[in-house]
Protein backbone atom coordinates (compact mmCIF):
# COMPACT_ATOMS: atom_id res chain seq x y z
CA UNK A 1 0.00 0.00 0.00
CA UNK A 2 1.31 3.42 -0.71
CA UNK A 3 1.62 6.06 1.21
CA UNK A 4 -1.64 7.70 -0.12
CA UNK A 5 -3.37 4.79 0.26
CA UNK A 6 -2.38 4.83 4.07
CA UNK A 7 -3.19 7.97 4.76
CA UNK A 8 -6.74 8.21 3.33
CA UNK A 9 -7.63 4.66 4.78
CA UNK A 10 -5.94 6.94 8.09
CA UNK A 11 -7.84 9.90 7.74
CA UNK A 12 -11.46 7.64 7.05
CA UNK A 13 -11.01 6.26 10.10
CA UNK A 14 -9.85 9.84 12.71
CA UNK A 15 -13.07 11.61 10.54
CA UNK A 16 -11.13 15.30 10.96
CA UNK A 17 -12.87 18.09 10.17
CA UNK A 18 -9.71 19.26 7.92
CA UNK A 19 -6.38 18.22 6.78
CA UNK A 20 -3.91 19.96 6.49
CA UNK A 21 -0.12 19.18 5.39
CA UNK A 22 3.26 20.18 7.13
CA UNK A 23 6.24 20.20 4.70
CA UNK A 24 9.18 21.48 3.83
CA UNK A 25 10.52 23.10 0.53
CA UNK A 26 13.18 20.50 -0.56
CA UNK A 27 9.97 17.95 -0.10
CA UNK A 28 7.35 20.06 -1.69
CA UNK A 29 7.67 19.61 -5.50
CA UNK A 30 7.79 15.61 -4.76
CA UNK A 31 4.69 15.10 -4.38
CA UNK A 32 0.89 16.36 -5.56
CA UNK A 33 -0.56 18.90 -2.52
CA UNK A 34 -3.33 21.48 -2.64
CA UNK A 35 -1.88 24.50 -1.52
CA UNK A 36 -4.92 26.08 0.50
CA UNK A 37 -4.27 23.13 3.03
CA UNK A 38 -0.35 22.84 2.61
CA UNK A 39 1.61 24.91 4.84
CA UNK A 40 5.42 24.86 3.71
CA UNK A 41 8.50 26.09 5.41
CA UNK A 42 12.25 26.37 4.34
CA UNK A 43 13.73 22.97 4.35
CA UNK A 44 16.70 22.88 7.17
CA UNK A 45 17.47 22.51 10.93
CA UNK A 46 17.03 26.50 10.55
CA UNK A 47 13.46 26.06 10.92
CA UNK A 48 13.44 24.07 14.10
CA UNK A 49 12.85 27.34 15.89
CA UNK A 50 10.54 29.61 17.36
CA UNK A 51 10.04 31.58 14.27
CA UNK A 52 8.70 29.29 12.38
CA UNK A 53 6.93 27.18 15.16
CA UNK A 54 4.85 30.68 15.23
CA UNK A 55 4.67 30.56 11.35
CA UNK A 56 3.07 27.08 11.64
CA UNK A 57 0.64 27.84 14.41
CA UNK A 58 -0.33 30.75 12.73
CA UNK A 59 -1.33 29.52 9.32
CA UNK A 60 -3.47 26.81 11.26
CA UNK A 61 -5.19 29.38 13.13
CA UNK A 62 -5.75 31.59 9.46
CA UNK A 63 -6.66 28.24 7.91
CA UNK A 64 -9.59 27.76 10.17
CA UNK A 65 -7.74 24.81 12.03
CA UNK A 66 -10.17 23.53 15.18
CA UNK A 67 -9.46 21.28 17.93
CA UNK A 68 -10.89 18.15 15.25
CA UNK A 69 -8.27 18.84 12.70
CA UNK A 70 -5.28 17.15 11.48
CA UNK A 71 -1.90 17.74 10.75
CA UNK A 72 -0.06 15.77 8.35
CA UNK A 73 3.72 16.27 8.52
CA UNK A 74 5.56 15.08 5.40
CA UNK A 75 9.01 15.05 5.38
CA UNK A 76 12.49 14.32 6.99
CA UNK A 77 13.03 14.70 10.77
CA UNK A 78 13.15 18.55 10.83
CA UNK A 79 8.90 18.66 10.01
CA UNK A 80 7.92 15.58 12.52
CA UNK A 81 9.43 17.79 14.96
CA UNK A 82 8.17 20.80 14.19
CA UNK A 83 4.68 19.41 13.09
CA UNK A 84 4.35 17.36 16.07
CA UNK A 85 5.30 20.04 18.40
CA UNK A 86 2.96 22.50 16.63
CA UNK A 87 0.24 19.89 17.26
CA UNK A 88 0.59 19.43 20.29
CA UNK A 89 0.34 23.11 20.90
CA UNK A 90 -2.46 24.09 18.76
CA UNK A 91 -5.77 24.34 20.98
CA UNK A 92 -3.87 22.16 23.63
CA UNK A 93 -3.39 19.47 21.30
CA UNK A 94 -4.80 18.46 17.67
CA UNK A 95 -4.31 15.19 16.22
CA UNK A 96 -1.11 14.34 13.80
CA UNK A 97 0.39 11.79 11.18
CA UNK A 98 3.81 11.70 10.33
CA UNK A 99 5.20 10.33 7.03
CA UNK A 100 8.55 10.46 7.27
CA UNK A 101 10.35 11.01 4.01
CA UNK A 102 13.90 10.80 4.66
CA UNK A 103 16.06 7.69 5.81
CA UNK A 104 16.45 9.82 9.62
CA UNK A 105 13.05 9.89 9.75
CA UNK A 106 12.19 6.65 9.17
CA UNK A 107 14.07 4.91 11.56
CA UNK A 108 14.10 7.09 14.50
CA UNK A 109 13.16 10.88 14.12
CA UNK A 110 9.25 10.18 13.11
CA UNK A 111 8.66 7.91 15.46
CA UNK A 112 8.24 8.01 19.24
CA UNK A 113 6.30 11.79 20.32
CA UNK A 114 9.75 13.51 20.73
CA UNK A 115 9.27 16.92 19.28
CA UNK A 116 11.07 19.69 20.05
CA UNK A 117 12.81 23.23 18.27
CA UNK A 118 16.33 24.47 19.18
CA UNK A 119 16.97 27.00 21.27
CA UNK A 120 19.89 29.16 23.04
CA UNK A 121 22.44 27.44 19.93
CA UNK A 122 21.29 23.49 21.71
CA UNK A 123 19.44 20.45 19.81
CA UNK A 124 16.09 20.29 20.86
CA UNK A 125 15.85 22.06 23.89
CA UNK A 126 12.40 23.48 23.69
CA UNK A 127 9.57 20.48 23.30
CA UNK A 128 7.41 17.94 24.20
CA UNK A 129 5.98 14.28 23.86
CA UNK A 130 3.42 14.13 21.55
CA UNK A 131 2.63 10.59 20.07
CA UNK A 132 1.37 10.67 16.53
CA UNK A 133 -1.82 9.03 15.36
CA UNK A 134 0.23 6.74 12.98
CA UNK A 135 3.70 6.81 11.33
CA UNK A 136 3.21 6.01 7.48
CA UNK A 137 6.46 4.88 6.04
CA UNK A 138 7.13 4.13 2.46
CA UNK A 139 10.49 3.20 1.29
CA UNK A 140 9.85 4.56 -1.64
CA UNK A 141 10.81 8.24 -0.79
CA UNK A 142 14.35 6.64 0.18
CA UNK A 143 14.56 6.71 -3.69
CA UNK A 144 14.35 10.41 -4.29
CA UNK A 145 17.26 11.12 -1.59
CA UNK A 146 20.55 12.47 -2.81
CA UNK A 147 23.58 10.61 -1.16
CA UNK A 148 24.06 13.17 1.70
CA UNK A 149 20.55 12.57 3.01
CA UNK A 150 20.60 8.71 2.76
CA UNK A 151 24.71 8.72 4.72
CA UNK A 152 22.55 10.93 7.16
CA UNK A 153 19.84 8.46 8.13
CA UNK A 154 22.35 5.83 8.52
CA UNK A 155 23.92 6.71 11.22
CA UNK A 156 20.89 6.50 13.00
CA UNK A 157 20.33 2.91 11.49
CA UNK A 158 23.62 1.66 12.90
CA UNK A 159 23.08 3.28 16.25
CA UNK A 160 19.58 0.92 16.45
CA UNK A 161 21.41 -1.53 14.97
CA UNK A 162 24.05 -1.66 17.23
CA UNK A 163 21.64 -1.84 20.47
CA UNK A 164 19.23 -4.19 18.59
CA UNK A 165 21.98 -7.29 17.81
CA UNK A 166 24.48 -8.63 15.93
CA UNK A 167 22.40 -10.16 13.09
CA UNK A 168 20.84 -6.25 12.73
CA UNK A 169 24.39 -4.89 12.86
CA UNK A 170 26.27 -6.88 10.91
CA UNK A 171 23.82 -6.50 7.83
CA UNK A 172 24.36 -2.58 8.74
CA UNK A 173 28.59 -3.59 7.68
CA UNK A 174 27.88 -5.60 4.67
CA UNK A 175 26.21 -2.67 3.19
CA UNK A 176 27.64 -1.40 0.08
CA UNK A 177 29.83 1.96 -0.44
CA UNK A 178 26.96 3.20 -1.78
CA UNK A 179 23.67 1.96 -0.21
CA UNK A 180 20.30 1.89 -2.34
CA UNK A 181 16.71 1.91 -1.31
CA UNK A 182 16.67 -1.66 -2.14
CA UNK A 183 19.69 -2.28 0.99
CA UNK A 184 18.32 0.02 3.39
CA UNK A 185 14.58 -0.35 3.16
CA UNK A 186 14.52 -3.18 5.09
CA UNK A 187 17.13 -2.01 7.93
CA UNK A 188 14.85 1.11 8.36
CA UNK A 189 11.65 -0.68 8.95
CA UNK A 190 13.42 -2.77 11.31
CA UNK A 191 14.96 -0.01 12.66
CA UNK A 192 11.43 1.95 13.53
CA UNK A 193 9.76 -1.52 14.64
CA UNK A 194 12.91 -1.99 17.09
CA UNK A 195 12.64 1.73 18.23
CA UNK A 196 8.89 1.35 18.69
CA UNK A 197 8.66 -1.93 20.80
CA UNK A 198 11.70 0.18 23.08
CA UNK A 199 9.15 3.76 22.74
CA UNK A 200 5.83 1.35 24.10
CA UNK A 201 7.57 -0.03 26.80
CA UNK A 202 9.00 3.80 28.18
CA UNK A 203 7.07 6.02 26.54
CA UNK A 204 8.38 9.24 28.44
CA UNK A 205 11.73 8.31 28.29
CA UNK A 206 11.99 7.51 32.08
CA UNK A 207 14.60 4.65 32.08
CA UNK A 208 14.83 1.82 28.82
CA UNK A 209 14.52 4.42 26.09
CA UNK A 210 17.55 5.96 26.82
CA UNK A 211 19.29 3.90 25.17
CA UNK A 212 18.34 5.11 22.11
CA UNK A 213 20.45 8.41 22.54
CA UNK A 214 23.67 6.42 21.93
CA UNK A 215 25.90 8.86 20.42
CA UNK A 216 23.39 11.47 20.59
CA UNK A 217 25.21 13.01 24.33
CA UNK A 218 28.93 13.99 21.81
CA UNK A 219 26.75 13.71 18.47
CA UNK A 220 24.47 16.92 19.76
CA UNK A 221 27.29 18.60 21.30
CA UNK A 222 29.22 18.26 18.13
CA UNK A 223 26.45 19.55 15.41
CA UNK A 224 25.17 22.45 18.28
CA UNK A 225 29.10 23.86 18.38
CA UNK A 226 29.32 23.42 14.26
CA UNK A 227 25.82 25.31 13.92
CA UNK A 228 27.37 28.32 16.85
CA UNK A 229 30.63 28.55 14.66
CA UNK A 230 28.61 28.54 10.79
CA UNK A 231 29.93 24.98 10.33
CA UNK A 232 28.12 22.59 7.93
CA UNK A 233 27.60 19.25 9.93
CA UNK A 234 24.72 17.01 9.47
CA UNK A 235 22.97 15.10 12.42
CA UNK A 236 23.81 11.90 11.02
CA UNK A 237 27.44 12.94 10.44
CA UNK A 238 27.66 14.35 14.45
CA UNK A 239 25.98 11.35 15.38
CA UNK A 240 28.22 8.85 13.56
CA UNK A 241 31.13 10.40 14.75
CA UNK A 242 29.68 10.66 18.96
CA UNK A 243 28.91 6.33 18.48
CA UNK A 244 32.45 6.38 18.27
CA UNK A 245 33.70 8.53 21.29
CA UNK A 246 30.66 6.23 23.05
CA UNK A 247 32.58 3.07 21.69
CA UNK A 248 36.10 4.55 22.78
CA UNK A 249 34.66 4.89 26.48
CA UNK A 250 33.03 1.85 26.34
CA UNK A 251 36.83 0.40 26.06
CA UNK A 252 37.40 2.63 28.92
CA UNK A 253 34.53 2.15 31.32
CA UNK A 254 33.18 -0.97 30.65
CA UNK A 255 36.04 -3.05 29.21
CA UNK A 256 34.79 -3.43 25.75
CA UNK A 257 36.76 -5.18 23.28
CA UNK A 258 39.00 -2.69 21.46
CA UNK A 259 37.31 -4.46 18.43
CA UNK A 260 33.71 -3.22 18.92
CA UNK A 261 35.35 0.35 18.13
CA UNK A 262 38.24 -0.99 15.66
CA UNK A 263 34.97 -2.43 13.30
CA UNK A 264 32.76 0.30 13.59
CA UNK A 265 35.41 2.61 12.56
CA UNK A 266 36.26 0.86 9.41
CA UNK A 267 33.15 -0.81 8.30
CA UNK A 268 31.34 2.28 8.76
CA UNK A 269 32.69 5.79 10.25
CA UNK A 270 35.68 5.79 7.33
CA UNK A 271 33.79 4.46 4.68
CA UNK A 272 31.09 6.39 4.61
CA UNK A 273 31.39 9.94 6.95
CA UNK A 274 34.14 12.75 6.82
CA UNK A 275 36.54 14.20 9.13
CA UNK A 276 34.92 17.06 12.20
CA UNK A 277 35.79 20.21 10.96
CA UNK A 278 38.48 21.75 12.82
CA UNK A 279 35.89 24.00 14.27
CA UNK A 280 34.55 21.50 16.27
CA UNK A 281 37.17 20.04 17.44
CA UNK A 282 37.15 22.15 20.65
CA UNK A 283 37.02 19.96 24.01
CA UNK A 284 36.53 22.47 26.46
CA UNK A 285 33.80 24.11 24.09
CA UNK A 286 31.66 20.36 23.78
CA UNK A 287 32.23 19.95 27.35
CA UNK A 288 30.30 22.84 28.41
CA UNK A 289 27.78 21.89 25.27
CA UNK A 290 27.59 18.69 26.74
CA UNK A 291 26.99 19.71 30.32
CA UNK A 292 23.89 20.79 29.36
CA UNK A 293 22.18 18.01 28.06
CA UNK A 294 18.71 17.31 29.29
CA UNK A 295 19.86 13.51 30.27
CA UNK A 296 22.35 14.26 32.52
CA UNK A 297 21.27 13.02 35.47
CA UNK A 298 22.64 16.92 37.29
CA UNK A 299 24.44 19.99 35.48
CA UNK A 300 27.83 19.02 34.83
CA UNK A 301 27.20 15.13 35.40
CA UNK A 302 27.95 13.85 31.92
CA UNK A 303 25.32 10.44 30.91
CA UNK A 304 26.61 8.45 27.95
CA UNK A 305 24.94 5.34 26.53
CA UNK A 306 27.78 2.59 26.10
CA UNK A 307 28.12 -0.82 24.99
CA UNK A 308 29.95 -3.72 26.64
CA UNK A 309 29.02 -5.02 23.41
CA UNK A 310 26.43 -5.06 20.54
CA UNK A 311 23.07 -5.70 22.33
CA UNK A 312 24.48 -4.64 25.66
CA UNK A 313 23.99 -1.15 26.26
CA UNK A 314 24.93 0.59 29.62
CA UNK A 315 24.34 4.11 30.87
CA UNK A 316 27.30 5.46 32.90
CA UNK A 317 28.54 9.18 33.84
CA UNK A 318 32.26 9.84 32.49
CA UNK A 319 34.22 12.05 34.12
CA UNK A 320 35.81 15.04 32.03
CA UNK A 321 39.27 13.64 31.44
CA UNK A 322 37.45 10.31 30.24
CA UNK A 323 35.63 12.42 27.69
CA UNK A 324 38.49 14.96 26.32
CA UNK A 325 40.95 11.45 25.72
CA UNK A 326 37.48 9.61 24.04
CA UNK A 327 37.51 12.72 21.93
CA UNK A 328 41.28 12.86 21.19
CA UNK A 329 40.97 9.17 20.16
CA UNK A 330 38.13 9.82 17.46
CA UNK A 331 39.81 12.66 16.18
CA UNK A 332 42.97 9.93 15.70
CA UNK A 333 41.30 7.73 14.07
CA UNK A 334 40.39 10.05 11.00
CA UNK A 335 43.58 11.64 11.12
CA UNK A 336 45.25 8.23 10.76
CA UNK A 337 43.54 7.37 7.92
Amino acid sequence: MSWREELAVVVDALNPDKVFILTDSGVAPLFRHDEETTIMVAAGEGSKSFGTLEKVLGELVWRGATRRSLLVNIGGGMVSDLGGLAAGLFMRGIRHVNIPTTLLAMADAAIGGKTAIDFCGLKNQVGLFKMPERVITDSSWLSTLPWPLVRDGLAEVVKTAMLDGRECYEACLELPDRPDAASLGPLALRAAAFKQEIVDRDPREQGLRRILNLGHTAGHAFESLAARRGVTLSHGEAVAHGIAVALALSRKLLNASPALLDVYAARILLRFYNPLPTAVRDADALMEIMAHDKKNPAYGKISFILLRDVGEPETMVADAAEIKQALADVILIRDKR
